[in-house]
Protein backbone atom coordinates (compact mmCIF):
# COMPACT_ATOMS: atom_id res chain seq x y z
CA UNK A 1 0.00 0.00 0.00
CA UNK A 2 1.12 3.53 -0.71
CA UNK A 3 0.47 6.27 1.75
CA UNK A 4 0.85 9.93 0.87
CA UNK A 5 4.45 9.96 2.11
CA UNK A 6 5.42 7.09 -0.20
CA UNK A 7 3.75 8.86 -3.14
CA UNK A 8 5.70 12.00 -2.27
CA UNK A 9 8.86 9.86 -2.15
CA UNK A 10 8.16 8.49 -5.63
CA UNK A 11 7.52 12.00 -6.96
CA UNK A 12 10.75 13.29 -5.41
CA UNK A 13 12.67 10.33 -6.84
CA UNK A 14 11.22 10.95 -10.30
CA UNK A 15 12.02 14.65 -10.17
CA UNK A 16 15.57 13.96 -8.95
CA UNK A 17 16.09 11.49 -11.79
CA UNK A 18 14.73 14.00 -14.30
CA UNK A 19 17.21 16.57 -13.04
CA UNK A 20 19.96 13.95 -13.14
CA UNK A 21 19.17 13.12 -16.77
CA UNK A 22 19.18 16.80 -17.62
CA UNK A 23 22.56 17.31 -15.96
CA UNK A 24 24.09 14.16 -17.49
CA UNK A 25 22.88 14.84 -21.00
CA UNK A 26 22.20 18.57 -21.35
CA UNK A 27 20.61 19.11 -24.72
CA UNK A 28 19.58 22.46 -26.16
CA UNK A 29 16.51 20.86 -27.75
CA UNK A 30 15.07 20.60 -24.21
CA UNK A 31 14.37 24.33 -24.23
CA UNK A 32 12.59 24.21 -27.59
CA UNK A 33 10.17 21.49 -26.53
CA UNK A 34 8.34 23.03 -23.59
CA UNK A 35 5.64 24.59 -25.76
CA UNK A 36 4.63 21.24 -27.30
CA UNK A 37 3.32 19.80 -24.00
CA UNK A 38 -0.10 20.04 -22.41
CA UNK A 39 -1.21 20.06 -18.77
CA UNK A 40 -2.97 16.70 -18.68
CA UNK A 41 -2.34 13.21 -17.42
CA UNK A 42 -4.10 10.73 -19.70
CA UNK A 43 -5.10 7.23 -18.66
CA UNK A 44 -5.33 4.40 -21.21
CA UNK A 45 -5.59 0.78 -20.09
CA UNK A 46 -2.79 0.04 -17.67
CA UNK A 47 -0.75 3.13 -18.52
CA UNK A 48 -0.88 6.72 -17.28
CA UNK A 49 0.96 9.23 -19.45
CA UNK A 50 2.06 12.54 -17.94
CA UNK A 51 1.92 15.51 -20.26
CA UNK A 52 2.83 18.72 -18.50
CA UNK A 53 4.49 22.02 -19.26
CA UNK A 54 7.36 23.29 -17.12
CA UNK A 55 4.97 25.18 -14.80
CA UNK A 56 2.73 22.21 -13.98
CA UNK A 57 4.97 19.12 -14.25
CA UNK A 58 4.80 18.48 -10.50
CA UNK A 59 1.00 18.69 -10.42
CA UNK A 60 0.62 16.52 -13.54
CA UNK A 61 3.03 13.94 -12.10
CA UNK A 62 1.23 13.92 -8.75
CA UNK A 63 -2.13 13.41 -10.50
CA UNK A 64 -0.67 10.64 -12.68
CA UNK A 65 0.68 8.83 -9.63
CA UNK A 66 -2.66 9.18 -7.84
CA UNK A 67 -4.47 7.84 -10.94
CA UNK A 68 -2.09 4.84 -10.96
CA UNK A 69 -2.80 3.67 -7.41
CA UNK A 70 -5.52 1.07 -7.01
CA UNK A 71 -8.10 0.74 -4.23
CA UNK A 72 -5.68 -1.27 -2.08
CA UNK A 73 -3.11 1.54 -2.19
CA UNK A 74 -0.64 -0.26 -4.48
CA UNK A 75 0.69 1.08 -7.75
CA UNK A 76 -1.26 -0.72 -10.49
CA UNK A 77 -0.51 1.24 -13.66
CA UNK A 78 2.66 2.16 -15.51
CA UNK A 79 3.38 5.91 -15.36
CA UNK A 80 5.19 7.46 -18.34
CA UNK A 81 6.62 10.97 -18.00
CA UNK A 82 8.47 12.45 -20.99
CA UNK A 83 11.05 14.88 -19.65
CA UNK A 84 12.43 15.61 -23.13
CA UNK A 85 10.77 14.60 -26.38
CA UNK A 86 13.15 13.13 -28.94
CA UNK A 87 13.13 13.41 -32.73
CA UNK A 88 12.55 11.10 -35.68
CA UNK A 89 10.68 7.81 -35.74
CA UNK A 90 9.02 6.49 -32.58
CA UNK A 91 9.94 3.15 -31.00
CA UNK A 92 7.58 0.31 -31.90
CA UNK A 93 7.50 -3.37 -31.01
CA UNK A 94 10.23 -5.24 -32.88
CA UNK A 95 12.68 -2.33 -32.90
CA UNK A 96 16.14 -2.82 -31.41
CA UNK A 97 16.84 0.09 -29.09
CA UNK A 98 19.91 1.34 -27.26
CA UNK A 99 19.30 3.17 -23.99
CA UNK A 100 21.12 4.60 -21.01
CA UNK A 101 19.19 4.45 -17.76
CA UNK A 102 19.13 4.84 -14.01
CA UNK A 103 16.97 2.45 -11.97
CA UNK A 104 15.84 3.17 -8.42
CA UNK A 105 13.43 1.77 -5.88
CA UNK A 106 10.50 3.99 -4.90
CA UNK A 107 12.53 5.38 -1.98
CA UNK A 108 15.22 6.62 -4.39
CA UNK A 109 17.76 3.85 -3.64
CA UNK A 110 19.66 3.26 -6.89
CA UNK A 111 20.03 -0.37 -7.99
CA UNK A 112 21.39 0.05 -11.53
CA UNK A 113 22.97 2.80 -13.63
CA UNK A 114 24.27 2.37 -17.18
CA UNK A 115 25.63 5.93 -17.17
CA UNK A 116 28.05 4.99 -14.36
CA UNK A 117 29.05 1.78 -16.16
CA UNK A 118 29.66 3.78 -19.35
CA UNK A 119 27.87 1.08 -21.36
CA UNK A 120 24.41 1.62 -22.85
CA UNK A 121 21.97 -1.30 -22.93
CA UNK A 122 20.62 -2.71 -26.23
CA UNK A 123 17.56 -4.95 -26.58
CA UNK A 124 14.66 -5.68 -28.91
CA UNK A 125 11.31 -4.26 -27.80
CA UNK A 126 8.68 -6.97 -27.62
CA UNK A 127 11.13 -9.89 -27.48
CA UNK A 128 10.44 -10.55 -23.79
CA UNK A 129 14.04 -9.95 -22.67
CA UNK A 130 13.25 -7.02 -20.34
CA UNK A 131 10.52 -6.31 -17.80
CA UNK A 132 7.02 -5.60 -19.09
CA UNK A 133 7.25 -2.00 -17.84
CA UNK A 134 10.08 -1.40 -20.30
CA UNK A 135 8.38 -3.35 -23.12
CA UNK A 136 5.37 -1.03 -22.88
CA UNK A 137 7.08 2.07 -21.52
CA UNK A 138 9.54 2.62 -24.36
CA UNK A 139 6.97 2.36 -27.16
CA UNK A 140 6.46 5.81 -28.69
CA UNK A 141 9.75 7.22 -27.43
CA UNK A 142 12.04 8.96 -29.95
CA UNK A 143 15.85 9.18 -30.21
CA UNK A 144 17.38 11.68 -27.77
CA UNK A 145 14.16 11.54 -25.72
CA UNK A 146 14.37 11.33 -21.95
CA UNK A 147 11.59 9.49 -20.16
CA UNK A 148 10.75 8.57 -16.59
CA UNK A 149 8.91 5.28 -16.02
CA UNK A 150 7.28 4.42 -12.71
CA UNK A 151 6.73 0.66 -12.95
CA UNK A 152 4.34 -1.28 -10.72
CA UNK A 153 5.67 -4.55 -9.28
CA UNK A 154 3.50 -6.64 -11.61
CA UNK A 155 5.21 -5.02 -14.62
CA UNK A 156 8.64 -5.30 -12.97
CA UNK A 157 9.95 -8.23 -10.95
CA UNK A 158 6.67 -9.17 -9.23
CA UNK A 159 6.43 -10.64 -5.77
CA UNK A 160 9.75 -12.53 -6.00
CA UNK A 161 12.06 -9.59 -6.75
CA UNK A 162 15.45 -9.90 -8.40
CA UNK A 163 18.94 -9.29 -6.95
CA UNK A 164 18.84 -6.08 -4.90
CA UNK A 165 15.19 -5.47 -5.86
CA UNK A 166 12.82 -6.77 -3.17
CA UNK A 167 9.60 -8.59 -4.03
CA UNK A 168 6.62 -6.33 -4.58
CA UNK A 169 8.78 -3.29 -5.33
CA UNK A 170 7.62 -0.50 -7.61
CA UNK A 171 10.52 0.75 -9.72
CA UNK A 172 11.49 4.15 -11.12
CA UNK A 173 13.62 4.42 -14.27
CA UNK A 174 15.11 7.45 -15.98
CA UNK A 175 15.72 6.42 -19.59
CA UNK A 176 17.66 8.19 -22.31
CA UNK A 177 16.99 6.72 -25.79
CA UNK A 178 20.29 6.67 -27.70
CA UNK A 179 19.33 4.81 -30.90
CA UNK A 180 16.64 2.81 -32.72
CA UNK A 181 17.55 0.13 -35.27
Amino acid sequence: MFNKFELIGIAVSVMAMAIGLFILRVDTSFFALTDSKTELASVAGGVVVVDGNSDTDTTALKNALLNSVGPTGTLEKLVINDVVFGTGEAVKSGDTVTVNYIGTLQDGQEFDNSFKRGTPFTFTVGAGKVIKGWEEGLVGMKVDGKRILVVPAEMGYGSKGYGPIPGGASLVFAIDLVAIK
